[in-house]
């Protein structure tokens, strides 16, 4: 009678310990991908002089361990919180409009300007942590 009971209780034990097991392996566990340096950058997009209106800024880095990043451009301007610090491939896409100081009911704005190509095949930059500022001037000549 003693035996069966300790069969019971050892196999009871093993099934408590295999669920102990598989459940303590689920998670984000911060994994490889937590433990990058980081910055947070912010700054200012334009071209020819003049705020992109809206868009989209990529941040690439060149370490694997750090994910890519990508943060809206919205009025110019663009807050990245935690990008991989080293270097890092910048890529953008968004546009600007001419807009009147006064708006009609009746007026059409014209084509945007969007980013010429040079810009959108990636620019390279040195990111470091100390350095938060990072701004884009870009030119369509």
């Amino acid at each position: 009678m003693v035996d069966g009971w300790v069969q019971r209780s050892c196999a009871r034990l093993g099934i408590v310990a295999a669920v102990v097991g598989l459940v303590g392996g689920c998670g984000s566990g911060g994994g490889a991908s937590a433990k990058y340096e980081s910055a947070r950058l912010e700054g200012e997009v334009t071209l020819d002089g003049k705020p992109l209106d809206e868009g989209s800024i990529q941040f690439v880095p060149s370490n694997a361990e750090a994910p890519p990043v990508t943060v809206p451009i919205l009025k110019g301007r663009y807050v990245a919180p935690k990008v991989g610090v080293g270097k890092v491939t910048v890529i953008l896409s968004g546009a600007t409009a001419e807009r009147p100081a006064v708006v009609s009911s009746n007026y059409t704005p014209p084509p945007s300007a969007t980013i010429p190509a040079r810009y959108k095949n990636g620019l390279p930059i040195e990111v470091k942590a100390d350095k938060a500022d990072q701004d884009f001037a870009m030119s369509s000549k």
